[in-house]
């Protein structure tokens, strides 16, 4: 089976403890390391949009026959035998367990370098992977390859979704949507209406609340249609998501 998920989860229970721990204040530095404490999303959602840029980067690669990889940053590993990496042959999934050092690195890094430090333990994870699974070594490069050009583009990946591309036979127009993933939007929406030159009529940013949602890959966003001066996204039902109408 080719991969096409990608989670990085921490242990829920030690992170809600963290949130509430009530840590001595002496200096400046100490009170801002519990306040972030307190107020840092999971690690699953900081890791969100990384995980998504991987898995469009390794699209149909076959890396050891799982679709959905999990890679847990847990004290204690629930499974019997404390296993490094399980693959279930059956459903096709693969977990594996991150070393104390990476989660001690997960846990003392700051906004600032967790993206690396994130980048840095996932690369590592699936490259493990690969070779445990006696991958060939295109695999192995694609991995790097793909990550070499996470890096280079600083964690930003914007991309057009062609498949909501619509064009309008009534007024001439096409809508183009984008999406953003970023360590700052998470998961970012956003239409741009233009004519044949390029000039831009009105644009609109979807979903601002939610950050943490693969729209694309959960099919929230699966179809696109004009409806007269109306441009409007449908979900996999046909139920209608969102719509923006072009001024007349």
């Amino acid at each position: 089976m080719k991969f096409h998920t990608l989670v990085l989860e921490g242990d829920k229970k030690t992170e809600k403890e963290k949130m509430e721990a009530q840590l001595p204040v002496y200096t400046k530095s100490a009170y801002l390391h519990r306040k972030r404490l307190q107020t840092q999303l999971p690690l699953y959602n900081r890791s969100f949009y990384l995980c998504r840029m991987i898995e469009e980067e390794l699209k149909g690669t076959v890396i050891d026959g799982s679709g959905k990889i999990t890679v847990c940053a847990h004290q204690v590993h629930p499974v019997p035998g404390n296993e490094k990496y399980i693959y279930d042959k059956n459903f096709h999934i693969s977990v594996y367990y991150l070393e104390q050092e990476g989660i001690a690195a997960l846990e003392t890094a700051d906004d600032d370098t967790e993206p690396m430090v994130i980048w840095e333990i996932l690369r590592n994870t699936l490259l493990d992977i690969a070779q445990r699974s006696h991958c060939h070594e295109d695999v192995c490069k694609k991995i790097e390859t793909a990550f070499a050009h996470i890096a280079d583009c600083h964690f930003v990946r914007e991309e057009r979704i062609d498949k909501l591309t619509r064009h309008s036979k009534t007024n001439g127009l096409t809508a183009h949507v984008y999406r953003i993933l970023s360590a700052e939007t998470g998961e970012g929406w956003h239409i741009k209406i233009a004519d044949r030159k390029g000039n831009v009529y009105c644009q609109e940013i979807l979903d601002n609340g939610t950050k943490y949602v693969d729209r694309l890959g959960s099919q929230l966003y699966a179809k696109a249609e004009w409806r007269g001066n109306t441009f409007v996204i449908l979900d996999r039902f046909g139920k209608e998501v969102f719509h923006i109408s072009v001024p007349t």
